[in-house]
Parts: C-alpha cells; structure tokens; sequence
C-alpha cells in the first residue's frame, strides 16, 4: 500500500511559509523601535547638539544651555561643555587683544600675562611657594568639595603656572587633602583641567602653631603693622619657624631637582629664612622673595631678637619686593645696622657675600574684568538687586531734630537706595549703605570705624532711619588670643550701637561674621554708597581697589586710611586718619553729600588706576625683573666662599 506524501511536504511549506512572516514581522518591528530609539535617544539630541556648537560658534547661545541638549549622554556633554567654555573664553580673549591692540591701550590680562613670562622663562619652569594652597580639600557631611580660598594671590599667579605647567608648593590645609594626592604628595590642578602640579607640605598641629600661629601672625605680623599690638617672641615658636622653612626648603629642593635655572617665587613673611637655604643648596636657582606686608623702621624691626637671621635670609633671593618704596627704604637701612653688607643706593641693590639682591617697589592690585567694564550701569545694578530711586535723609527728618538745626542736602543724582534683595537678606530698613569689608584684625580699624558711626548718629540724627552700616567681617586666626579679644570687643560696640538707635524697621549696623565668596562681596561693592577701609596700617589693602573695580557705574564714594598702601595710588578716595574718629565720620556725611558729577570724576580715576595697574601687570613686573637676573656671577661666589671654607 502506497502513502501519500505531499501533504506533509505542504504543511512543512506552510509552517515555514508562515514563521518566514512571523520572523520578517519582528525583524522589521525590531528595525523601526530600533530606528525610532536611535532617532529619539541618539539622534535628536546629536542634531539638537550640533545646533547648540553652531549657535555658540555664531556667539547666538550660551555655554549653559548645551548640558540639557545632550540628554542622557552626560559624560559627552561634560567634555564638550568644558570644550566650549574653552572656546569661548579663548574667543573673548582673543576678541579682547583685539579691541586693545586697536586702541592703542596696554591693559595687562592674564592671556597676556601668560605669554609674557613663558616668552622670558623659555625651557625654565616656576615653583611657586606660599602657605597657603590655591585648592582646599574640605570633606562636609560626607561628601568632599574642593574649595578655592579667595586670595589675589591665586587670581595672578594661576595664569602663569598653567602656561608653563609649573608646580606651587603649599601647607596641605585641607581635613581631606591627602586622600587627593599621590605618593609624592602630588596632584595636578585645577580639578578636571591638569595644568599644572600642587605639591602639598604637611605640618604637625605643634609645628603649625608655633610656626603660624605663633611666630609668623603673633611676631612677626604686629611687629610689621605698628598697630599698637605687642609682638610676641618665644623661643619655641622660632624654633618651630626654622625648622618649617628648612621642610619647605627641602620639598623645593627636590621638587627642582633635575630642573636646569629653576626660577622660584616665594611668597610673604611665613618664609623669611627660604630663600637662603635654597640659594645656597642651588645657586643657579633665581629667586624671587614678596613681601606681602609693611616693612618698619630698623628702631621697630630690631624689637625682633632674630633680625639678623630674618635678613639674611631674605638677602638669599635675587629680586626682593615690597608695596611701596618706603618699604624698600626701610628694608635698606636695616640691613645697614644689622648685617656687614654693601648697600648701594641708587641701584637699590644689596651685595653680600658676593650674592646681589635687588630691592624693588611692587604694588599689589586686583584683576580687572574687561568683560564687564563696559556693561549697562542699570544692569549691574538689577543684578546686585537694586532698584533707583530718589530715598536720601531729608532735612527735618526724626523728631529727634533739634528745631534749630538743618540735615545737609544729600546728592539725589544717580542715588539708590539699599536694594530690596539685600534689605531682606539682611532684615534691615535703610535708604543708604555704608559698607567695611575686612577679616576679623586688628590692624583693620573696625572698632574706630563702628565709633565714627556712632558719632555720626549722635550728633546728626536726622541720618537715624537713613543709613545703614554693613560690617563684613570674616573670621581670622581665631586660635590667638588677641584676635578672640577684638571678636569681643567688636561684638559689644556693634550690640551697644544697636542698642541705642535701633527701631521696630531699621537697626544702624549690621555685623556679617562669616566668609563671604567674591560674588556675594560683589554684590554689596555694587550696592554701597560708600565704602569704608580705615585700616590703622595696611601694607596695600586690596579692598580699597576691589571696590572701585567693582564700580562699573562710576559711582560710590571710597573713604580710605593714609596708612593704608592703596592710599599711595588711589589719590581720588577721602583720605583720613583713622585714629580720629570725628574725621572719619565728616567723610562720611561729606561722601554722601558729594554731588554725582563729583562721584563719578572721582571713581573714573581711581579706575583708571586700578585697570592700568592690576594684579597680572604686578605678577609681570616681579616675573621679568627675576628672569633677567644674571647667575652666573652668584654661582661663583658661592664656590669661591665655599673653598674658603674648607680651607679654613
């Protein structure tokens, strides 16, 4: 019997036939979810990325929009994000050389700082050495920041380094610093950048306090300022100095080890012994020492009962820098009493032991921010949260007026009153601010400064309800008695003014007791009708010139200290004695009675000044007068002193 066959050979086909469907169905439901994951996932955010680069090439978009174009690609959109920063910072600068080389002008940026000195370092590379570190490890509630301190220092010293991949030696401060570094205490900054090397020094907290705490800011710092401040000299604590700048010494050492020329730049008064040690390990080394505070008459400096090694220390750097000349004089005639030196004054120059360091005037500034030097006035101020206004003291003003007197016209022109922003922040009712911004010292003059307004209040009340004084105070080196004593004392003055003119609206002052970052200090500069720094002696205070940098309106008016170095340039402030308080305070009523023609001649001068000669020129100048140092001649000096040596 014969079976048929066929119908199973046509199901087989049949089942074939239909998984054949079955199979193209999925394969082609696969491609499109594919091709619609792609075109939503990858492509829209590739194509909307794309847009984001050429808008931003056209310089039509901002650098903040491109994260949220990338979408879930967030890796990419951090490279490429820091990418365009890049770019457009490069373009500014660019655009900005540009616009200077046009008008004929020399401003000083750090594109062109950076140039500079990597034209003049050629294969050489800087070490920079200060105490403190230009990024700070703090670990807060589990999570580690990585902070940068304000400090001048960093804003002029970071181009440089970065153009020459150089290396900063500085006091690990940071509770979380050594989980960041490598095995040589090692790592490249800024963070996500690496441009160049932060080499961390650690201290014992004895050698800390005996070395900072103790000799640097209880001796050497009120022996220098001559703010009626005894200095403090123990045994321990120069002890404890000299064998953390010999550490230091030692770091730098091997740090340039192998470097050809090194070229170091030491930075202030915590380093004084430095620079010898180091000439005398590396003569071929150049070295720069800045003095970053007053230098005293040799009568105050020699109170000191390590003078001579102080000096002959800094006598190891070849160019030797202070703020001002007289700072340079006094320099020079306490080498003449205290060591056998050739001093020759009209090089401004010191020869000892065949080794020549030269003395020179430095005046220390700010940055200056070209990208806001010509932005509309009212928008600065919209930003800083104010509004115009005509709110000045009018005459008759509180009951509190005697009847036979009269409140002065106070200029309505261009006034603002404090802004809403700031009068809520601070809980505070005033029309006009009045501002200090200083760390909590007592060379700063806080306490003269809080007398002066409390004189102003009581001998013309009509300013009660008008004025409020915002002193900005952050907290300094609480680990000294002498700095917990001023805490005190600046507490009680503010409580008891308080305590007298206050009312249920308005409180005359307002103590800020924490630190404040650059943009919120900002945002007062702007805000202020006038600024107070009445230091009792300051080797510069970059205060005075961070807010008339701040002042991209041409208003406000500075009060500024004699004593102050600032007060050497910035000619247009009203200059007073701070030890007298009745001055201070007719510089108050006289700045904010000041007509605006008279305001803005006067700002537009100091910012004249302080744009001319900012921070990078300043860098420039110390960095050029270092690099065109001559060697060889100290080389052979110290083999020559060295053979002596032996032979004796």
């Amino acid at each position: 019997m014969t079976a048929d066959a066929d119908y199973i050979r046509t199901e087989a086909i049949e089942v074939w036939r239909r998984s054949f469907f079955r199979v193209a169905a999925i394969v082609v439901l696969v491609v499109v979810v594919t091709l619609m994951m792609v075109r939503w996932f990858l492509q829209q955010p590739v194509t909307r990325a794309a847009d984001w680069l050429r808008r931003l090439r056209h310089g039509e978009a901002d650098v903040e929009e491109g994260a949220k174009e990338f979408g879930y690609l967030v890796p990419l959109a951090r490279e490429v994000t820091t990418l365009a920063e890049n770019l457009t910072q490069a373009r500014f600068a660019a655009e900005t050389e540009a616009r200077l080389r046009d008008q004929a002008e020399h401003l000083w940026t750090a594109e062109r700082l950076a140039v500079h000195v990597r034209d003049r370092l050629g294969s050489g590379q800087l070490f920079v050495v200060s105490h403190r570190e230009p990024f700070i490890h703090m670990r807060k509630k589990g999570r580690t920041e990585c902070i940068v301190p304000p400090s001048g220092l960093v804003t002029a010293i970071e181009p440089v380094l970065q153009a020459c991949d150089g290396t900063w030696i500085a006091h690990g401060s940071g509770n979380d610093d050594r989980a960041h570094v490598d095995d040589h205490d090692r790592l490249r900054v800024p963070p996500g950048e690496n441009r160049y090397t932060l080499r961390r020094v650690w201290l014992s907290p004895e050698e800390e306090t005996g070395y900072y705490e103790g000799f640097s800011n209880e001796g050497i710092w009120p022996l220098c300022h001559i703010a009626h401040t005894r200095p403090i000299f123990r045994v321990s604590d120069w002890n404890y100095y000299q064998s953390v700048n010999k550490k230091f010494a030692d770091v730098v050492l091997d740090e340039i080890n192998g470097t050809r020329h090194p070229v170091i730049f030491v930075q202030d008064y915590h380093f004084a012994l430095l620079p010898a040690i180091i000439k005398n390990a590396r003569p071929d080394a150049r070295i720069a020492m800045f003095w970053h505070i007053p230098w005293p008459n040799p009568e105050f400096f020699s109170i000191c009962p390590w003078q001579a090694e102080l000096v002959n220390g800094l006598l190891g750097a070849d160019v030797i820098g202070f703020h001002l000349q007289s700072y340079c004089n006094n320099f020079l005639d306490t080498v003449d009493r205290t060591l056998e030196a050739r001093t020759d004054w009209e090089q401004f120059s010191i020869r000892r032991n065949g080794h020549v360091s030269n003395v020179r005037p430095y005046p220390i500034s700010v940055a200056w921010d070209e990208s806001t030097e010509n932005s509309s006035p009212e928008v600065d101020r919209d930003v800083a949260g104010l509004s115009r206004g005509n709110g000045v003291p009018q005459p008759g003003g509180p009951s509190l007026v005697k009847k036979d007197e009269q409140a002065p016209q106070v200029s309505q022109i261009g006034r603002a009153i404090v802004p809403d922003m700031l009068r809520r922040e601070l809980g505070i009712d005033g029309e006009h601010l009045v501002l200090g911004v200083d760390r909590m010292d007592y060379t700063k003059g806080i306490v003269e400064r809080l007398l002066a307004v409390e004189m102003l209040l009581q001998e013309h009340p009509w300013y009660l309800e008008k004025i409020t004084f915002v002193q900005i105070a952050s907290p300094s080196r609480t680990g000294i008695q002498k700095y917990a004593d001023l805490r005190v004392e600046v507490e009680g003055t503010v409580e008891r003014i308080n305590r007298t003119f206050q009312t249920s609206a308005w409180k005359p002052v307002v103590l800020i007791q924490r630190q404040c970052s650059h943009s919120e200090v900002a945002r007062y500069y702007r805000a202020a009708d006038l600024c107070l720094v009445t230091a009792l002696h300051d080797g510069m205070n970059l205060v005075a010139k961070e807010y008339v940098a701040a002042r991209n309106d041409c208003d406000g008016v500075l009060v500024l200290s004699k004593f102050a170095g600032a007060a050497q340039e910035l000619r247009d402030a009203l200059l007073v004695n701070p030890y007298d308080v009745a001055q201070v305070k007719e510089a108050i009523i006289t700045g904010l009675a000041m007509p605006v023609e008279e305001r803005r001649l006067r700002m537009t001068r100091m910012r004249h000044q302080v744009k001319e000669y900012n921070v990078y020129r300043w860098a420039s100048r110390i960095l050029a007068d270092l690099c065109a140092v001559r060697i060889e001649d100290d080389i052979l000096a110290v083999a020559m002193n060295r053979s002596q040596r032996k032979r004796a």
